[in-house]
């Protein structure tokens, strides 16, 4: 009757092992860590002690921005502290054997690790006869049994492999069939998995690399024998990991598929120092004529920087990978479900808690305790309404949290574990106001302007081109270049792998490259209304813009864009972009955040109000590209301390916020640019509050798109959006504006 060992329950014991001589004098003595457990494959499913586990994995090189591949046991430590913070459960030693002290962390602080041998022939690929010139040869069969030997008797004991992976895209061959054999014959206790085996017999696991959703689905479908795991994943290269969610869901709904390991760990670059003396990463290319062959910032595709920064997408994988799952089960009368997704443990090291927000305010707040809920158990919670009374246009938010009621090995009590906000049913209309209310405007024109001026205002449109090119309010100029339709974004790397920053390049300048084709102004019921319709001829589209202003300085802006028959690309994004003076660098905004997010990255953010320097929203990626953005914003403001300009959204948008010109970021074919270098702050901010933009997919760096339904279609389409933009001054309460409706 032992403990048994889990990545949940790391269990261990201790092994003491002494040699003695003749005269039972010792020669030699050490210790071995030993944990009992029992891995399995039975009805599909791969078990450890009885149970399917799901695998929150990650792909890891062993690696340090300055000493290589010498990781020391202190970064070891933090990697695993890490792992464990944002819930990943699994290890795979992406692509070779790791220190033994490794796995004796492991072992210790729980991780299941996948130990691959250091087998590997990517080379091959330009022979004529590929991998299988030597996979298949008899001569190479001694070089596949030494390192699968050599893996498998030195870990042999070590209690945190779970698998055996026989190495990484070598092709496949008879030297494959007979190290799996040999493998099977040493240690029949642990499966013996490997990517190019594919379905066949020599791998107990079906182990594919960045298999579609769809693929991962048929294959379910087919009620195989053998589990499913992607041994790579969610290829996280500079701004990446979209559709993550959507994965998991997909995970969750077969019992045959058991998650996945996340391609990778850590970016994979040097630190380097300038002549400035300025730190940088450095990639592929930077290291003099002796390494003209390489392939760029290709080695940073990790969940944190070099460093053990994490990046942005880390924080999507915290979120989705939690191990506790919140559900509504009847919003509308305060009822959640919450599952407890552990394999081995129940809940009973957490304490929940929740609040109920007003506008980002709390409003209520409880304590519930501990949840005494076995693996795999759920139970619905009911959370009281009926003491909320709403105001008029504000918004209602239950956020429930499960942070750790103690301090557990690398993790400190309070930890927050787990979490999910749900929009409550609860509304109340807005009174509208009336524009003969507020104080009179009048139009002002010449030649090549339309203006509108008011009390403590003036806004004008350019007549040649339709936009918004003057802005002043309490005296100051508020803007400095007009505010013009934008479609494009800064190339990711997921986008040059797909040729996108190719394909839409007729998408990038089109605020300038349009004609106008009708321009209007009127003025009635103390309203100005500002039509303009113009044409893009290179994509055949067109573009409506509508500004309505009152007499409180506010102008409703609507967007629309109607392409034609024409056959097109994807749109990047849909948006407008208008750059303000530098000084204008304090941001508050009412919607996703902390941190960035995207169409398909948002499950990680939570509706709050935030606040923060214009510069702080930058996310310097190794190689410059899009970073920033926020989705499902109510309302946005940018100040200098006395005055600003908050944009409402109608009902929301999504938007970014750059202390530079927005096109820094942009792709420079052969550029050696750098995001810790070559974005400064300048003399600037630049402001993009888009309807949308395309997600960022993931799936993989060379070719995937992202989902469709995350893309901005470009083919016969419409779209349209709407927003409010409107001056304060510093005693202004932001909310109260943003809620203001004129009939």
């Amino acid at each position: 009757d032992v403990d048994r060992w889990s990545a949940e329950t790391p269990n261990l014991y201790r092994l003491m092992i002494t040699i003695l001589d003749a005269d039972r004098k010792i020669i030699q003595s050490f210790t071995q860590q030993v944990g009992f457990k029992k891995v399995e494959i039975v009805n599909g499913n791969l078990l450890v002690n009885g149970k399917a586990v799901m695998f929150r994995g990650v792909n890891r090189h062993e690696w340090d921005p300055v000493r290589g591949r010498s990781i020391t046991e202190e970064l070891m430590i933090k990697d695993i502290q890490l792992m464990k913070e944002y819930n990943i459960n699994a290890v795979r030693t992406s692509h070779y054997p790791n220190q033994v002290r490794w796995y004796e962390l492991c072992n210790e602080y729980g991780l299941y690790v996948i130990d691959e041998a250091n087998i590997e022939a990517h080379g091959m690929q330009f022979h004529p006869q590929k991998y299988g010139y030597i996979a298949d040869d008899p001569e190479w069969k001694a070089a596949w049994l030494d390192r699968g030997r050599s893996m498998v008797e030195r870990d042999k004991n070590q209690p945190c492999i779970i698998m055996w992976s026989m190495g990484n895209e070598a092709g496949d061959g008879n030297n494959f069939r007979v190290l799996y054999k040999w493998i099977k014959d040493k240690d029949p206790s642990r499966p013996v998995v490997y990517e190019p085996a594919k379905d066949r017999e020599h791998t107990d696991v079906v182990f594919p690399m960045y298999s579609t959703i769809d693929d991962i689905s048929k294959y379910a479908e087919k009620d195989p024998s053998r589990p499913l795991i992607l041994c790579e994943y969610a290829h996280a290269m500079g701004n990446s990991v979209g559709n993550l969610q959507d994965y998991w869901d997909t995970f969750e709904k077969y019992s045959t598929l058991q998650g996945g390991f996340i391609w990778d760990w850590v970016d994979q670059v040097i630190l380097k120092t300038d002549s400035s003396g300025r730190d940088y990463w450095a990639y592929g290319g930077d290291f003099g004529k002796e390494f003209t062959v390489n392939d760029s910032n290709f080695c940073a595709n990790g969940l944190v920087a070099a460093d053990r920064t994490p990046n942005p997408h880390f924080f999507e994988v915290k979120k989705v990978y939690q191990p506790v799952k919140f559900e509504a089960e009847n919003i509308a009368r305060g009822q959640v479900k919450i599952t407890n997704r552990y394999e081995f443990i129940n809940l009973d090291h957490l304490d929940f808690t929740w609040f109920i927000a007003e506008d980002g305010k709390t409003v209520e707040s409880g304590k519930l305790g501990k949840l005494d809920l076995h693996p795999r158990q759920s139970t619905v919670l009911s959370f009281n309404l009926s003491g909320v009374v709403p105001r008029p246009g504000a918004e209602y938010f239950l956020t429930i949290q499960a942070k750790t009621n103690r301090n557990l090995p690398l993790i400190q009590k309070k930890h927050v574990v787990a979490w999910e906000q749900f929009k409550l049913p609860i509304s109340r209309p807005t009174v509208t106001q009336d524009p003969n209310d507020l104080p009179v405007i009048h139009l002002s024109e010449t030649d090549s302007t339309v203006s509108v001026i008011g009390e403590r205002f003036q806004v004008s449109f350019t007549k040649g081109t339709g936009y918004l090119s003057e802005y002043i309010f309490n005296n100051r100029q508020i803007i400095k270049s007009d505010l013009i339709p934008h479609f494009w974004r800064a190339p990711l790397d997921n986008d040059l792998g797909n040729q996108m920053h190719i394909r839409t390049a007729m998408w990038k300048n089109v605020g300038k490259e349009l004609t106008v084709k009708y321009f209007q102004r009127s003025l009635a019921n103390n309203v100005a209304k500002i039509k303009v319709i113009t044409e893009h001829k290179i994509t055949g589209s067109r573009i409506t813009m509508t500004y309505r202003v009152y007499g409180n300085g506010l102008i409703d802006i609507q967007q629309q864009l109607k392409t034609g028959n024409k056959k097109l690309p994807e749109i990047p994004r849909f948006g407008m972009k208008m750059t303000l003076p530098k000084d204008f660098n304090r941001l508050t905004w009412y919607g996703r955040g902390p941190h960035e997010s995207y169409w398909d990255r948002k499950t990680s953010t939570s509706v709050k109000v935030f606040s923060g320097s214009v510069w702080d929203q930058t996310y310097p990626y190794v190689r410059p590209q899009e970073t920033g953005n926020k989705t499902d914003i109510r309302w946005m403001a940018l100040d200098n301390g006395t005055i600003g300009l908050l944009a409402i959204g109608q009902p929301t948008f999504d938007g970014s916020v750059h202390q530079y010109p927005y096109s820094d970021l942009d792709y420079v074919p052969a550029g050696r640019h750098h995001g810790k270098l070559d974005l400064q702050p300048k003399n600037q901010v630049d402001w993009l509050i888009d309807y949308r933009q395309t997600g960022v997919g993931g799936d993989n760096s060379w070719g995937a798109r992202p989902h469709l339904k995350y893309t901005l279609a470009g083919n016969s389409i419409s779209y349209e959006y709407h927003f409010y933009l409107r001056p304060f001054v510093k005693d202004d309460d932001l909310m109260t504006l943003s809620k203001l409706k004129i009939k």
